[in-house]
């Protein structure tokens, strides 16, 4: 894992699976417990590593927006087939 966004794909049986922001083929799983935070699907984290241990924290602006594109094209899809 390195430093950087991660949105979070999903969680099952206590995993997360972190996706790289900047490029999506690369995940990470981390157990849920290791989040000092309430997460959920889709939302977006800053992780920091220092001297080989890490942190997260939650980005609500990020997350806000990318759920935003993600309804905008879902709609724009609906609307396409209509």
């Amino acid at each position: 894992m390195k430093s950087g966004k991660y949105v979070i794909e999903s969680i099952e049986n206590g995993l997360v699976k972190l996706l790289f922001s900047d490029d999506e083929t690369i995940e990470t799983l981390v157990e849920v417990d290791q989040l000092k935070h309430p997460v959920k699907p889709g939302d977006v984290l800053y992780i920091k590593i220092e001297n080989g241990k890490w942190t997260s924290n939650p980005l609500p602006a990020e997350t806000k927006k990318r759920r935003e594109q993600a309804k905008a094209l879902l709609e724009k899809l609906k609307n396409k087939s209509q």
